[in-house]
């Protein structure tokens, strides 16, 4: 999502920064790795905090918004899932990226869309059985 949010030219060298940052995040093989790639984060936002921090005010309602949120944004989530991040390097059964699952996921729901008048409870009862039978092949 933060390619997405940083968008592909970023305009500010923050943007640009960031995203050649997050494009590092599938290199990482090591806990060595790891540790750089958290500190250079951490270095990236000291540098840009003030530009991250600003903020637009309305001056006739006295409301404000962060002018640059889908930096900002981008940022607190990369900062916000780092706990969870590099679980894989830990256990090699734990994939990189969740592109798989997220093929799974795409799979269930065509499937769920043929039958789209299913009631809550035969939807769920669908999705069990959907799992189970994936699962014994």
């Amino acid at each position: 999502m933060c390619l997405i949010w940083l968008t592909k030219f970023p305009k500010h060298i923050a943007g640009q920064e960031l995203r050649k940052h997050v494009l590092l995040l599938l290199k990482i093989e090591t806990h060595n790795d790891r540790i750089w790639w958290t500190q250079e984060l951490k270095e990236w936002y000291e540098r840009h905090k003030d530009y991250i921090n600003e903020k637009t005010i309305n001056t006739e309602t006295e409301r404000y918004w962060y002018t640059h949120k889908l930096l900002r944004r981008s940022y607190f989530t990369i900062k916000r899932a780092l706990p969870n991040m590099f679980h894989y390097l830990d256990n090699p059964n734990i994939p990189k990226t969740t592109n798989g699952i997220e093929g799974y996921f795409s799979h269930l729901k065509n499937h769920l869309d043929l039958h789209r008048g299913l009631t809550l409870k035969n939807r769920i009862n669908f999705i069990k059985w959907y799992i189970y039978f994936s699962n014994e092949k």
